[in-house]
């Protein structure tokens, strides 16, 4: 197949992956699926050639480290593998198309065009929903939490290249994405997810910082619009900002008075109680999926937390990684994490190249988001997020990378 149509092909799916993952129930695999087929086919037609850089090793190790110490315990512990692993597989299937997309890089204004489109999709499927349907939390369908985080991690891709085509002098194009990261914050509003917006002040301090001298005039006014905004949404009752903060008030009080703890906050806090209980039995290896489900029965029918018994998940991926899989499987965790924000910093310190310097900003706030965002959440452990995540990850990691073969 020619190189053009080839990457005519991969740019066509990247779009229209970011552009269903969440406007779409259960889309979040179809796009990737296919690039994985491709990614294989060519892998398998092309291996003398392929050349892995000490960068993509890092990335293949770490991958591997994580997949194949989770995959033990999980058979070590007696887990459903299929059940209770399914989102690791994308990280599984991340190393074929990472080893692809080095090869045949995405296009930079393709991935713009993806991600306001998706913002905007977002924000008015989220409106419609809120206004329209009258839905209490917009994308209750799906899950109002993990559409939240892709959608506040779409915004600040939509802020960053905003700000770096206005350094470059691209208006048209930036005046789209900020456009766009407008309509997905109002979106992101509307699902009622105050967990998300923990991320929103560290990014966008960063991105002060990045381009303060460049874009010295339009920071006030995008500063003084962004405040406003946020202001004004959270005085429209039907956005529910002031019904949402209030029981964040009410629910912290009536915890630590005793008098409610059946609450949002609450049970996230018994839940971490819970976890931290049983961690302490065991620390190594953990309680496995279906032991950590089982251990949360006991400790309610025991009376040690609330009753929780059907509770989905621990509410926050690190404690949830380690109660199911020990403190070796966060280690893997913390180590993927680690490489991933580590290779973006230096790529970021090391590029001339303002293109890429770009890209590996993007990568760092796409890590520092899934950080904050699993801080309050488990969103590793969801599909769409786990996937969305996966899928930026390895395309901002090939698009720093140089285009390289045993030949050259």
């Amino acid at each position: 197949m020619p190189i053009n149509r080839l990457s005519s092909i991969i740019n066509l799916f990247i779009f229209l992956f970011f552009i269903t993952v969440i406007t779409i129930k259960n889309a979040y695999y179809i796009a990737p699926l296919i690039l994985v087929l491709i990614a294989i086919v060519y892998l398998i037609t092309h291996y003398k050639t392929i050349y892995i850089d000490k960068f993509v090793k890092y990335y293949i190790v770490a991958a591997l480290a994580y997949y194949v110490i989770s995959l033990l315990v999980a058979i070590i512990n007696h887990d459903s593998i299929p059940h209770s692993f399914k989102p690791d597989h994308f990280l599984l299937l991340s190393i074929p198309l990472l080893l692809f997309f080095i090869q045949y890089k995405p296009s930079l204004k393709v991935l713009s065009l993806a991600f306001a489109t998706a913002a905007i999709l977002a924000g008015l499927l989220a409106i419609y929903n809120k206004f329209v349907l009258g839905i209490g939390r917009a994308f209750e369908e799906i899950n109002p939490i993990p559409v939240a985080a892709v959608i506040m991690t779409l915004v600040l891709y939509c802020i960053t290249l905003g700000f770096y085509f206005l350094k470059q002098g691209s208006r048209k194009i930036a005046s789209f994405l900020l456009i766009a990261t407008t309509i997905g914050l109002v979106g992101n509003i509307l699902t009622g997810s105050r967990g998300t917006w923990l991320i929103f002040p560290v990014a966008i301090i960063l991105l002060f910082w990045v381009y303060a001298k460049s874009l010295k005039r339009f920071m006030i006014p995008f500063s003084f619009g962004l405040i406003s905004l946020i202001v004004i949404a959270s005085l429209i009752p039907q956005s529910g900002i002031q019904q949402r903060y209030q029981v964040l008030v009410n629910d912290i009080e009536q915890y630590f008075d005793g008098s409610q703890k059946r609450t949002s906050i609450g049970i996230r806090l018994e839940l971490y109680r819970g976890a931290w209980l049983a961690i302490q039995e065991k620390p190594f290896l953990g309680w496995g999926y279906e032991g950590m489900k089982q251990k949360r029965i006991e400790q309610s029918n025991a009376g040690t937390i609330i009753s929780l018994k059907y509770a989905a998940h621990t509410h926050n991926q690190f404690i949830e990684q380690t109660y199911y899989r020990g403190f070796i499987g966060l280690f893997v965790l913390l180590l993927f994490i680690y490489t991933c924000l580590r290779y973006f910093i230096l790529r970021y310190k090391i590029l001339s190249d303002e293109d890429k310097k770009t890209i590996a900003l993007l990568g760092v706030i796409n890590i520092l988001s899934m950080i904050s965002f699993n801080l309050s959440d488990a969103l590793l452990r969801g599909k769409e997020y786990a996937m969305f995540f996966y899928i930026s990850n390895i395309i901002f990691y090939a698009m720093t990378l140089p285009n390289k073969n045993k030949e050259n």
